[in-house]
């Protein structure tokens, strides 16, 4: 029999990253990058990533540079999933789902 996969809930910084590479979906993105942006350390950033890929939520290569030529090392860089789209999609959901049912109580209702 298959696996069954399961659904695993992100965390928070998880997410962060994932609505990060959402925004630019066509766009891969190198984890130096991230690191500045999303202003995240190295250490919480690559587990991070790897975990992303393998649910297959992220997907990523290295550049196809001569290191020589640009006098650093590669970079590996990341991109979306479609998979990854449609679990950013569903976390939107479920945050704007959330808020909702909170919004009486702010609001003294």
């Amino acid at each position: 029999m298959g696996k069954k996969r399961r659904k695993r809930k992100l965390s928070l910084q998880a997410l962060r990253i994932l609505y990060f590479l959402f925004q630019n979906p066509s766009k891969e993105i190198c984890g130096a990058d991230m690191i500045k942006e999303l202003d995240i350390a190295s250490g919480s950033l690559y587990p991070i990533l790897l975990r992303l890929e393998g649910q297959e939520f992220v997907e990523s290569d290295w550049e196809t540079v001569d290191p020589s030529e640009v006098k650093r090392p590669r970079r590996r860089l990341y991109k979306i999933t479609s998979i990854g789209i449609k679990a950013a999609q569903e976390a939107v959901a479920e945050f704007n789902t959330a808020t909702e049912q909170l919004k009486p109580a702010y609001e003294g209702g």
